[in-house]
């Protein structure tokens, strides 16, 4: 049981660091309201190059500095890009091809569903449904992806809820690739469909929401 508690500890932790991802979407906002999405793009692409230099050392030189922190990678993630290079790339084409609010729900699902998935099926999950994937933690991710939704774009369901379901879907059959590259651009890629046929129109940026002015 003690094996188990920690094992469960360390995935709390793993899911903590997930929430730094958060950090560049915030960083985005603020460089697109006090210069343009040009230099936010560019912004974050400097990003994704220092994160690959990064993985380029742990990588093609293994670094023992680096090397330490391999305990926070997945075992597929070892001897594998990180996941946080993947949600770099993902920001980075969301925001580039995505409306802005069809990518930041994109990528608030991305993270607040994994988040919700992994701690409530290990904590309940009993039922596996597909490649460890547990009943309780899909509807869980799912749940989470609905509030997410619901919170940023109350009025806007019909755009919320396919994005979830997508969301969803992709987050439990993916499994070679890395979900925070399908995730995040599947569910995006579905909700600008739904924004250009529907011919929806989205409410302007709020930067009052994290506190711009």
């Amino acid at each position: 049981m003690s094996g188990e508690k920690s094992l469960f500890l360390w995935e709390i932790f793993r899911k903590t660091v997930h929430l730094s991802s958060l950090a560049i979407v915030i960083g985005y906002t603020l460089l697109l309201n006090y210069f343009s999405d040009r230099v936010a793009i560019m912004a974050m692409t400097a990003l994704l190059l220092i994160f690959l230099e990064i993985e380029y050392v742990r990588l093609e030189h293994k670094s023992r500095f680096i090397s330490f922190f391999d305990r926070l990678f997945r075992e597929k993630e070892k001897d594998n890009l990180a996941g946080g290079v993947f949600m770099v790339i993902s920001c980075i084409i969301c925001f580039a091809a995505f409306d802005y609010y069809v990518a930041l729900l994109a990528l608030l699902m991305t993270v607040f569903g994994d988040i919700f998935a992994a701690i409530f099926g290990k904590l309940f999950g009993k039922t596996i449904l597909y490649n460890k994937k547990t009943f309780v933690g899909t509807f869980a991710g799912l749940s989470a992806n609905l509030i997410v939704g619901i919170l940023l774009l109350p009025a806007y369901l019909p755009l919320v809820i396919p994005m979830a379901i997508t969301a969803s879907y992709v987050e439990f059959t993916t499994d070679k690739l890395d979900d925070n590259l399908t995730v995040p651009l599947f569910a995006g890629f579905v909700g600008q469909l739904i924004v250009y046929y529907s011919d929806m129109t989205l409410p302007p940026i709020d930067f009052s929401f994290f506190g711009l002015f």
